[in-house]
């Protein structure tokens, strides 16, 4: 593990200086967050093993006077973490604050977002639409929501979460990625057009974690945070480079988050989320409503609404309304032509054999054995087991491709 040479200086503060320094920052947000008015509502997104709920359980130990818990669950990619936050989760000031004295400060509701792979397709950007717009029901799945896609198309998506209420309408957005990983650039771009070219714009702002771990001065890193940064368009003071509470931190200092807090870490993470939370910065068009129809496309002469399909889909329009054609329709559609083939051609020999054993046989006698025994094997039976192979191919099919998905 390499560590830079700023914390290097820094770890040669005590701990009385750097809880000193941490509570001078505590009493400047909370001015930011002063009472009245509402509570923001802040999602945080980025691609799973990026440290996002790490950072997620970091900002509320910074805010939490007790210290370091794990409201928000973390692990590795496919184990319990992956299956629990592929749902939207929201954690308000009263899950985590931990003292009622701070329950008059408005301080944010954090919403934590996971299940987003890094891909800008249609369905990804409509899926952050709706969540954006507190469309998305806390705890639901966003597996869901996808099903009902592939069942009734961007159509049936738009009009069945239209219907809901307003929960949790997203005021500020913080992307989150790892400092020693590729950036999810697809993923990010879905998150900047839906944030800013919607009617109603969010802010955003951007985090790398894992510093602990790279050399600011190594022009590698430098390249990624510069791509990082103009990929979501971040100015310096909407940019946060940090170290979150992680096994490894505990480690290197040979002491537990669960014993004692890392003072060092809260810092610049209320630094980071005193300017968030800053009321100057507003949300443009605020009292904008989820639309069926996002301001992104564009209708056509007769009505209809031209989607944009993802590089690997295209569209057929059925009954006036446009529907996907994926890999696996196709799939389907050629063994389906394959069968229909192969069972054409067994019907058409069968009405061969059927015509040889009218001419050669009588009544249930043949005049030769081989005859016979060609007329006994074209029985009804033979063309069952055929049938039913067939039809079994095609669920069996099915039920493989959908798995796949």
């Amino acid at each position: 593990m390499m560590y830079n040479e700023e914390e290097k200086w820094t770890f040669e503060k005590t701990e009385e200086e750097y809880e000193e320094e941490r509570q001078r920052e505590v009493r400047l947000f909370q001015k930011r967050v002063e009472t009245g008015g509402r509570a923001l509502n802040i999602a945080l997104i980025g691609p799973s093993g990026c440290g996002k709920s790490s950072f997620c359980n970091s900002i509320m130990t910074a805010f939490n006077v007790e210290g370091w818990r794990e409201w928000a669950t973390t692990g590795h990619y496919g184990g319990l973490a992956e299956q629990v936050t592929h749902s939207l989760l929201s954690f308000p000031k009263s899950d985590y604050l931990g003292l009622s004295a701070l329950n008059d400060y408005n301080y944010p509701t954090l919403v934590d977002m996971n299940g987003f792979n890094d891909s800008s397709d249609t369905m990804v950007e409509e899926l952050l639409r709706i969540v954006f717009f507190g469309k998305l029901p806390e705890e639901e799945k966003l597996m869901h929501a996808v099903k009902l896609y592939r069942s009734k198309g961007i159509d049936g998506l738009r009009d069945h979460y239209s219907k809901n209420y307003e929960h949790l309408k997203i005021d500020r957005i913080i992307f989150i990625a790892s400092a020693t990983s590729p950036l999810p650039n697809r993923l990010m771009e879905a998150v900047r057009n839906i944030a800013r070219k919607e009617d109603r714009v969010i802010p955003v702002f951007g985090v790398l974690t894992q510093k602990d771990r790279i050399n600011e001065e190594d022009k590698d890193y430098q390249a990624l945070e510069k791509d990082f940064r103009e990929g979501l368009g971040l100015p310096y003071n909407r940019f946060l480079l940090c170290t979150t509470y992680c096994d490894d931190y505990d480690m290197h200092h040979g002491k537990s988050r669960l014993d004692q807090r890392h003072p060092e870490l809260d810092i610049p993470i209320l630094k980071f989320m005193r300017q968030v939370c800053d009321p100057v910065m507003k949300v443009i068009k605020d009292e904008t409503e989820y639309k069926m129809q996002s301001p992104n496309n564009t209708a056509t002469p007769n009505n209809q609404v031209t989607n944009e399909a993802s590089p690997n889909e295209s569209w057929a329009t059925i009954n006036g309304r446009s529907l996907p054609i994926n890999d696996a329709m196709w799939i389907r559609g050629l063994v389906i032509a394959v069968l229909i083939n192969v069972l054409l051609s067994f019907m058409s020999k069968s009405m061969d054999i059927s015509r040889v054993c009218a001419e050669q046989c009588t009544g249930t006698k043949c005049h030769s054995g081989s005859v016979q025994f060609l007329c006994e094997e074209q029985s009804g039976f033979g063309r069952i087991i055929v049938t039913f192979l067939s039809v079994a191919v095609v669920v069996g099919l099915d039920i493989i491709l959908d798995k796949l998905e």
